[in-house]
């Protein structure tokens, strides 16, 4: 399974990731650009040319190619997803190799991310909130009807695609509850984790609607409920004030 050409570890090629466009993959998959890239890895928009549509190639960082537990950990996340099918939830496709580098395939959401979007423009208007949070309520109900928990519900894990529509991304974090271990109670992004994560105790479909909370009161206030960056500011300002101020007083009406 070769793939041609292959990005070299120049500055420019760096900025452009792993795969230069045009890359075939696997004998199947055209890489078109590169979408994104953090901790848990690099993902491609590329072209599936056995079925003729879009799709996400997601794969881990390099320094961690070689690694058992995290390729375990990738190959359960296509697991857990697969087992959620929700308009309003990213499909994932399948788990394939290409130069010894494992990658999976997912559904091509051509959008921007929620967090972007907040960024741009500030709150949304309260019509188009309230449909985003209706559909953010029906994906994540629908993973928990699965038993599967998100525990990384952010505003930079939901996308919005040209027409509108709401996907919840990047299960990389999702686990099933009963498999949660004590040691993993805090895996996610502090800034959007329920205070019982914070504190270490315990995660449950709770701790989900906390963060999912979190993310509505962004989408209605154009405001974080907290403000904090630090892990020990977060802690801080949630122990101070665990509750954040009305939506009401800063952009709402008030109720008659």
């Amino acid at each position: 399974m070769r793939s041609t050409p292959r990005s070299s570890a120049s500055s420019s090629s760096i900025s452009q990731g792993r795969f230069l466009p045009g890359a075939l993959l696997a004998a199947r998959y055209r890489i078109i650009a590169l979408l994104g890239r953090g901790g848990m890895g690099e993902v491609y928009r590329a072209d599936d040319l056995t079925l003729a549509q879009p799709v996400a190639l997601k794969f881990l960082p390099e320094a961690l190619t070689d690694d058992p537990a995290s390729l375990e950990r990738f190959r359960n996340e296509v697991r857990i997803a697969r087992r959620i099918s929700h308009p309003n939830v990213c499909r994932i496709y399948d788990i394939g190799e290409a130069d010894g580098l494992t990658f999976l395939s997912m559904e091509y959401v051509d959008g921007e991310d929620l967090g972007s979007l907040l960024r741009r423009i500030g709150r949304l208007p309260g019509d188009k909130a309230l449909e985003i949070a209706r559909k953010l309520c029906a994906g994540l109900a629908a993973a928990h009807d699965k038993g599967v928990l998100h525990r990384d519900l952010k505003p930079a894990n939901i996308m919005l695609n040209s027409q509108g529509e709401v996907t919840i991304m990047d299960f990389g974090l999702a686990e099933l509850a009963e498999h949660i271990t004590q040691d993993q109670v805090r895996y996610g992004t502090p800034a959007y984790m329920a205070p019982e994560q914070l504190a270490g105790k315990e995660v449950s479909t709770k701790s989900d609607i906390y963060s999912l909370g979190l993310v509505l009161y962004e989408i209605f206030t154009g405001k974080r409920a907290f403000q904090a960056e630090t892990l020990a500011e977060i802690v801080r300002t949630r122990t101070e004030t665990p509750t954040p101020a009305n939506p009401s007083s800063l952009v709402l009406p008030p109720a008659k």
